[in-house]
């Protein structure tokens, strides 16, 4: 091959490399964009002593390498710091998924979290079914993360968690001094009143809660707002009172050290000592007419005989032992009301006396209270005018967190999981991935766990423009996992990757390309020279 033709395939080269750098000083201000760089080959056939046939571009690799993240304070802007590539989902359907780096992202007109150009990111979404407020599960397969499904339909409160730590040195809420009749638990602050005094007698029916709120004063007291099926509010206040403390000798518990379990025996036959407490709970309305909340709720409908319970609250025994750990919870027996009949559990009439195993039930840490309201401002009690199926609220209440250690009443937190329906107003992304929405009703809800992904040879993979990629078969098969997992780097919230263009280097890279070019074109040049002289001999 003559000479020039070999300069010739280096000015092509020089071209196409002076294109690659033109390319990345372009895109120095793109985000997520990342920098190629021309690799030339020489082009060499037959024996050593050949001189060359000239260069080309053998490939045009492009930098991985993370560009500077820097903080935008928008919420949608997400940057992956370290490995790995948002999913997408590709819209056009030529593509499973699509891959970026790009994190700038927005919230369609249908509440997807998408890119700009409209492809949904993919991450796996909450399981609601086995996901608690304090612990939220996630999917195992992608999803299209949806921020606006959650707050179009409301939802009814039907757990709440209790982490309160009672005053291990409370004094004794009761007056033994007093005989009270059966049914009723006397106390330090009402005499003999009873704690509750309706068809169920420690509960109370709060005709007058300015007067006589509880009967008698709650050692301690908290209140948090529950939701129904159509979103209405309400109130559920429960009330402390230190009943006792039950010694060894006349315990109805006994401790085997080696299950570590309680067995229930008859008063006078155990070995443990607890201490017992009552925990009093009553559903309220705010009545805008006289600016006060109004006992609102009570014990629902007895299916047996389908009558409402007049109930107007419910009531547990909290047992704990000497180390102020939760031991059980019990309630009065209410299989009387069955048949249509009043319960009248045996409350404490002389101290150091456990309650009456007849009239009080084992239910456990997680007790279940169920409330028909009787003043549904919303009509929540029965929306769809169905009187034999009451909407009320069902809620289970999770005592497991309380503990009683001398000192103070601790409210470490009491949490429901209804609310009513808002408007997003924003979000906040974990370094995890993990997404939380937050809205206008005040729930904030851990909607989805972001994936993300890798290949063995990012080299490979197929460019679509715009900062996205697809699998192709040299990439390898595509690896999805989760932020901070498996080697994938963590997510930066409110921030942008920018370009990993060095402008610097890129220049001087020009000058070389530019270099190149020259020389080549003066070999062409010399070549056409010594061609003419030849022509003129």
């Amino acid at each position: 091959m003559p000479f020039d033709l070999t300069a010739v395939s280096g000015i092509n080269a020089a071209s196409e490399g002076l294109g690659v750098v033109s390319n990345n000083l372009a895109n120095a201000q793109t985000t997520a964009f990342k920098a190629s760089r021309a690799e030339f080959a020489d082009v060499f056939y037959g024996a050593q002593n050949s001189p060359g046939n000239g260069a080309r571009v053998g490939s045009i690799t492009q930098d991985f390498s993370n560009g500077t993240i820097s903080s935008t304070g928008r919420d949608l802007d997400m940057a992956i710091d370290g490995e790995g590539f948002f999913i997408l989902e590709d819209r056009t359907g030529k593509y499973g998924n699509v891959y970026t780096r790009n994190g700038s992202f927005k919230v369609d007109k249908d509440g997807f979290v998408a890119s700009q150009d409209g492809n949904a990111l993919q991450g796996y979404l909450l399981d609601t079914a086995l996901s608690t407020e304090a612990i939220p599960v996630f999917n195992t397969t992608l999803s299209s993360i949806n921020l606006d499904e959650l707050n179009k339909v409301p939802k009814a409160t039907d757990s709440m968690t209790f982490n309160v730590n009672l005053d291990g040195q409370e004094p004794n809420n009761i007056d033994p001094a007093q005989t009270p009749a059966a049914g009723t638990i006397s106390n330090s602050a009402a005499g003999n009143t009873a704690l509750g005094g309706s068809t169920l007698p420690n509960i109370q029916k709060l005709t007058n809660p300015e007067a006589d709120p509880f009967g008698g004063s709650p050692d301690f007291s908290t209140s948090k707002l529950v939701y129904d099926t159509l979103g209405g509010e309400h109130r559920l206040t429960t009330n402390f009172f230190k009943r006792d403390v039950v010694t060894a000798a006349n315990s109805d518990l006994t401790y085997d050290p080696i299950t570590q379990t309680y067995a229930q025996g008859a008063a006078g036959t155990g070995n443990a000592k607890y201490t017992s407490w009552i925990a009093q709970t009553t559903v309220e309305d705010y009545d805008l007419a006289t600016n006060q909340w109004i006992t609102s709720g009570h014990r629902e409908a007895v299916p047996a005989d389908g009558t409402a319970s007049a109930d107007a609250g419910m009531i547990f025994e909290l047992r704990f032992d000497t180390n102020g750990s939760l031991i059980d919870v019990r309630e009065p027996v209410t299989a009387a009301l069955a048949a249509g009949a009043n319960s009248t559990p045996v409350g404490q009439d002389t101290a150091n006396t456990p309650l009456a195993n007849a009239s009080w039930s084992q239910v456990g840490a997680q007790p279940q209270m169920a409330w028909v309201i009787d003043t549904p401002i919303t009509g929540a009690q029965d929306p769809l005018g169905n009187p034999a199926d009451p909407k009320g609220i069902k809620i289970t209440a999770d005592f497991t967190a309380l503990t009683q250690y001398a000192g103070t009443y601790n409210l470490r937190g009491v949490t429901q999981n209804g609310y009513q329906i808002g408007d997003l107003v924003g979000v906040t992304t974990g370094q995890d991935g993990i997404v939380e929405a937050r809205y206008s009703n005040g729930l904030a809800v851990k909607v989805a766990q972001l994936g993300v992904a890798n290949f063995s040879d990012k080299n490979a993979m197929e460019k679509l423009g715009g900062q996205t990629y697809a699998e192709s078969f040299s990439s390898g098969a595509v690896q999805i996992g989760t932020p901070q997992e498996n080697g994938f780097g963590s997510i930066n919230s409110g921030a942008l990757e920018y370009s990993n263009v060095n402008t610097a280097s890129e220049l001087v890279n020009m000058i070389q390309m530019q270099r190149t070019y020259q020389a080549s074109a003066q070999v062409v040049q010399t070549a056409k020279t010594l061609t003419q002289a030849i022509l003129q001999i």
